[in-house]
């Protein structure tokens, strides 16, 4: 457990270090507060644009972060960062496990202050409440990071360097097409996981509509569920691979 979290520290300590990242989180807050000056150009409609583009920042900015991590692992494969806790019997499964931990944790804090910064904006912007749909849309694309992880790891520990992030990105987008993609079995066939469980409509956010707390109880359950058996995979394959 304890090299599990090491990984894991080892994995936001670094990105959240970053100067950069905290610039580009003050550039989303910054294009979320420039949609309340669309008012003539939305017809009036500024107020629902702000709750799309905060969401949609959102799920773009834990994409980033998962896709971050297609990056990280082959490196460290490739520069022996990790090579001693490899060689242990448990090593590899501990690593895919600490990484898909750190990458989750980063994802929840960084998606986390994109929020209350979006709910700050918007109580300044419209002086009203934050409904109880905003908040529950903004925990949904927090806890989409947990899946998203997973098959960011499970790509990383086969597919070569270069290729990763973009099948990675391919696969999450599939995911969150897969409504549509059902129907053609040739390109759907119940593989892919639903990532739509976790897109709250901005239509029914900014109309007022709220969702069970079960219903995000479930869906964040289906996620760690489906996070496990995708590692398990994925270190079966690891194991396989040599490191040098």
């Amino acid at each position: 457990m304890n090299e599990i979290m090491a990984i894991a520290e080892g994995t936001w300590r670094r990105i959240l270090r970053m100067r950069v990242v905290y610039f580009l989180i003050l550039c989303v807050l910054i294009l979320i507060a420039s949609a309340y000056n669309y008012d003539v150009l939305s017809m009036q409609e500024h107020k629902p644009l702000m709750i799309d583009v905060s969401l949609v920042l959102n799920t773009i900015a834990v994409i980033l972060v998962v896709i971050s991590m297609t990056f990280e692992i082959p490196k460290e494969l490739r520069e022996g960062v990790a090579s001693t806790l490899l060689t242990k019997p448990l090593g590899r499964t501990q690593y895919l496990i600490g990484k898909v931990v750190g990458t989750i944790i980063t994802g929840l804090i960084i998606s986390a202050m994109i929020a209350v910064g979006f709910f700050v904006i918007f109580k300044f912007a419209f002086n009203e409440q934050i409904a109880l749909a905003m908040l529950q849309s903004h925990i949904l694309v927090m806890a989409s990071i947990i899946p998203m992880s997973a098959i960011a790891v499970f790509f990383s520990v086969f597919m070569p360097e270069m290729i990763t992030p973009i099948i990675t990105a391919i696969a999450i987008w599939f995911s969150y097409s897969t409504e549509k993609l059902i129907g053609v079995k040739f390109l759907y066939g119940g593989i892919l996981p639903d990532l739509g469980l976790y897109n709250f409509k901005a239509f029914a956010v900014y109309g007022g509509e709220q969702m069970s707390w079960s219903y995000i109880g479930l869906a964040i359950l289906w996620g760690i569920i489906f996070s496990i058996f995708l590692v398990t995979v994925s270190s079966l394959i690891f194991r396989f691979r040599d490191i040098k």
